[in-house]
This record gives structure tokens, C-alpha cells and sequence, in this order.
């Protein structure tokens, strides 16, 4: 970060908006004036000032203060420009450079995975995999990423709904192999399509998460079973978790340890 001109004041209002959390939705001014050390007096200024901007509010019942509507007026402004091809398209492109390997993105849209950008890695082209293509989630990197995600129920009621074609011999289609090996990507944190969908072809996939904190897309970087060794899976894996965890953040989200 710059370090440039700084104003005491703002820089108060804003710690003082970052005082409420998910689990504190409502403080008092006492309570503001101990998390960030002020006296009353001044946090009372601050406050006040920012329930005039439409940034806090107060409720009527307790006194207490609590985010106001203008904050998420704001978000939502965010939220509309935020592009996640935009977003990830730099990591795309430096994971297919770093592993001359082919890398995917693709989104979790009405149970099944839509693909929306790629990077073919020079001298190769995967032509299963194009932009615009539907596929499911249960034998594809991407679709397993998302799937390991997501609440019970609704791998129970994708898995109970979808017919699960055997591509090739290596297509998992008995649900509870499938519930195994979720269990297993979980564990990891990555998804790996070993020849599911096509013979010859592999794939490692990292889950993405929205400022809900849902999966909803993944990344994966694909290419021939000869080349993605165990080795390979093991260095492009550390290397699309970190890309899939820095395109999560800048959408917005944020995981219990942050």
C-alpha cells in the first residue's frame, strides 16, 4: 500500500465500520470506544457523522448501532463490476505458461459446468473442453471441485437427479464411489478427472468461492495422462489452489481463518 497523506478522522470512520462482523451485527458506543481504544466522546462524533451518511443506523429498541443500507448500496455496485473472466484471466494465463498445460475455467450453472474461458498451452489444444460447453459434474475436474463444495443435500439431490454416463473405464458412476471421492477432494482441496471424460486426458481442479462464500466455479489445468505424472498433479496443485484462493478473495470472499 501507497503511503501517502492520510486523514486520522477517515481512517477512524473506517475502522469503526470494520468493528461489525458477521457475528456482531450490533454495537454500542461503549463497545466501539473498546475495540478501538477512543474516547467516548470521539467515537460518538464519528459515529454520529456516519449514521448521517447512511453508513451506520441506529435501532430505535437497544440504542445500539448497526451497518446501514448505504454500505450495501455500495456493495452492490461491486458486485455488478466485478467480471470473474476479468478477474482470473491473469491466472490463467500464468498457469498455462508456468506448466505449458492447457488451463480451463468454468462455472456451476443449473447442475451442470459451463465452460467460460481458456488458455491452450502452446502446440496443444484440448478440443473436448470449449468455451460454451456443457458437461457434468460428477467425472470432470471442475465440476468435482465444485461439487466437493457444495451442502450435502444438494449433491444428494444432484447425484439422486442426473443420469451418470461411462465415458470411459475410468468413469466413476455408482454414487457412492462418487461420495468417497469427494470426501477425498475435500481433504485435499483439489479435484483430479484421471481419463473420465477421455481417454489419454488429465486434469487437476481448485474450487472458487463467491463473497457468499459458495463454490461457484473452478479452475483446472489439463493435459495428457503422460505428462500430468504424480509429481506434475502435486506442483500444478499448490500452484491452482493459490490462483483459485486469490480470484475467491478479489470476488469478495472471505474464509473463517481471515
Amino acid at each position: 500500500m501507497g503511503q501517502g497523506i492520510t486523514i486520522q478522522s477517515v481512517e477512524r470512520a473506517f475502522h469503526i465500520l470494520e468493528c461489525f462482523t458477521g457475528s456482531i451485527s450490533e454495537l454500542g458506543i461503549t463497545d466501539i470506544s473498546r475495540q478501538m481504544g477512543l474516547g467516548k466522546s470521539t467515537i460518538y462524533g464519528l459515529v454520529n457523522t456516519l449514521v448521517q451518511e447512511g453508513y451506520l443506523e441506529q435501532n430505535p429498541e437497544n440504542k445500539c448501532y448497526r451497518l446501514g443500507i448505504k454500505l450495501f448500496e455500495m456493495g452492490c455496485i461491486v458486485q455488478e463490476r466485478m467480471d470473474i473472466r476479468e478477474i482470473a484471466k491473469p491466472y490463467l494465463k500464468e498457469l498455462s505458461s508456468c506448466f505449458k498445460m492447457t488451463v480451463h475455467m468454468g462455472l456451476y450453472k443449473d447442475y451442470e459446468v459451463v465452460y467460460i474461458d481458456k488458455v491452450d498451452a502452446p502446440d496443444t489444444r484440448i478440443v473436448y473442453f470449449q468455451v460454451g460447453k456443457r458437461a457434468p459434474m460428477y467425472c470432470t475436474g471442475i465440476g468435482k471441485a465444485v461439487l466437493a463444495e457444495l451442502e450435502q443435500r444438494e449433491i444428494e439431490f444432484l447425484l439422486e437427479g442426473q443420469k451418470r454416463e461411462s465415458f470411459t473405464p475410468h468413469t466413476l458412476t455408482v454414487k457412492d464411489d462418487i461420495i468417497r471421492e469427494l470426501e477425498e477432494i475435500r481433504q485435499r482441496g483439489y479435484a483430479i478427472d484421471n481419463e473420465e471424460v477421455e481417454l489419454g486426458l488429465k486434469c487437476v481442479a481448485s474450487a472458487i468461492y463467491d463473497y457468499q462464500g459458495k463454490p461457484a466455479a473452478a479452475i483446472s489445468i489439463s493435459s495428457s495422462a503422460v505428462r500430468m505424472t504424480e509429481e506434475q498433479i502435486e506442483k500444478a496443485s499448490q500452484k491452482l489452489k493459490r490462483a483459485a484462493g486469490d480470484i475467491s478473495r478479489k470476488l469478495g470472499y472471505r474464509s473463517s481463518a481471515e
